[in-house]
Parts: structure tokens; sequence; C-alpha cells
């Protein structure tokens, strides 16, 4: 895949640079008072933070998926593994500032069309399957998720077997 338009453009040499970049402007005074509304992840931060919410969502963190999210977010956005590492750190902190998944869904919404929602929400089963157990939390978020992204249901159920099939796999 190629590397989305955050990390391709004005950010030569990977995530680093860019996350530098987004931390030097939060600490810049702002214009006005900033709401959680405003804001708008770039596109590794989202995806990255969903992936991340729907690990935690059974409140167990399992090592499967840690390393699924790491080789998924290095696949899809062609990460090294220490880039990836820093953008989950870089991650979790932006989701420390948020109250909820919105800002990081509604980016998603609006830059993704249909077949990158599809993979996105495939990459969200594929995490959830990594421990090879479904918990009725995870279930529920990925179902949210699809109200979130704004699309079908046959999407949602699209992405869930195609997960679970590439895990019956491998």
């Amino acid at each position: 895949m190629t590397r989305p338009r955050a990390l391709a453009s004005g950010a030569p040499g990977g995530i680093l640079p860019f996350m530098l970049a987004k931390l030097k402007s939060l600490f810049a005074p702002a214009a006005g008072p900033a709401r959680m509304s405003d804001l708008r992840p770039e596109e590794p931060v989202a995806v990255c933070a969903i992936l991340l919410e729907v690990a935690e969502a059974d409140r167990d963190f399992a090592p499967e998926e840690r390393e699924t999210i790491v080789a998924l977010l290095g696949e899809h956005f062609g990460l090294e593994r220490g880039e990836v590492e820093a953008l989950i750190d870089f991650t979790r902190a932006e989701r420390a500032r948020t109250p909820d998944l919105w800002p990081f869904t509604n980016a998603i919404a609006r830059a993704y069309g249909e077949p990158e929602k599809l993979r996105l929400l495939e990459m969200v089963w594929q995490v959830i399957f990594a421990d090879q157990r479904l918990d009725a939390h995870e279930d529920h978020l990925a179902r949210r998720l699809q109200g979130m992204l704004s699309v079908n249901h046959s999407v949602l159920i699209e992405a869930k077997q195609r997960a679970r099939a590439a895990a019956s796999r491998g």
C-alpha cells in the first residue's frame, strides 16, 4: 500500500517527523479555546486509536492483540516496527486527551470511502480474533464502529467474515 497523504507529503523519513510536528502544534499558542469536536487526528493516529480501543474493549490487552496491531499498522502504513511503536505511544497520549472515539472515527468517516472502511473494519476484526476469543464488549464496539463510520451492516459482516477466514488460514 502507499503511504497516507499525511506521511507521504511533507513528512519525509516516516512517522517520527510527522509526530514531532504534531507535538509542537499541541504546545503552540491557540488562536482561541480548543474544543474536542475541532480535533482532526491524522489518519495513522485515527486508525491506531480505533485498533487500540478494540484491543482494550474486553479489559485484557493480550500480547497477541498488540502484535496484531503492530503488524497491521506496519503493513497498512508502510512503517517499520520502531515507527509503529512510536505511533502507538503518540496515539495513547492523544487518546488520553479525548473523551471518546468520535474525533478518530469522524476523521476516518470523512476521509475514507467504503473500500477503505471495509479494510479498517477487517483490521478491527483481526484484532478481536487475535486472542482466539470474541468478547461481548468487543462485538458491541465493532457494531458501534459500524454506525460511527457510517457503513451498512453488510460491510461489517463482510469484514468479520474476511477476518475470520484469514484467522483460520494462519
